[in-house]
């Protein structure tokens, strides 16, 4: 089962003290055993008009960043993410030593 969590490490404010931008980060994470898997989509948006910071709540917040996406447009996108983690279409391989047979030349 996948969990979500919003965290707002920051939020940009005016001499007024209203929120002018807020940078969001909305992670999704999925422990399958013993493997966790973590996806997360980060951005700013407009801080909601004449919003007070010392007023500002995570709803607010939340708000502000689903004026534009939809929260399950964004799980859609995490859960992909830890989908494709889970099951890659490529691998990366290593050989120890040299490749037999093959020699590289650059001119």
């Amino acid at each position: 089962m996948i969990t979500y969590e919003w965290q707002f490490p920051n939020f940009e404010v005016g001499n007024d003290n209203t929120v002018k931008t807020i940078h969001w980060r909305y992670t999704a994470t999925e422990t399958v055993g013993e493997d966790t898997y973590t996806a997360s989509m980060y951005g700013s948006c407009g801080g909601s008009e004449g919003m007070d910071f010392d007023e500002m709540t995570q709803d607010h917040a939340i708000m502000c960043v689903t004026e534009n996406q939809s929260v399950e447009d964004m799980q859609s996108n995490l859960s992909a993410q830890i989908e494709k983690q889970k099951n890659p279409e490529t691998t990366s391989k290593q050989r120890s030593g040299n490749v037999r047979g093959t020699t590289c030349h650059q001119d």
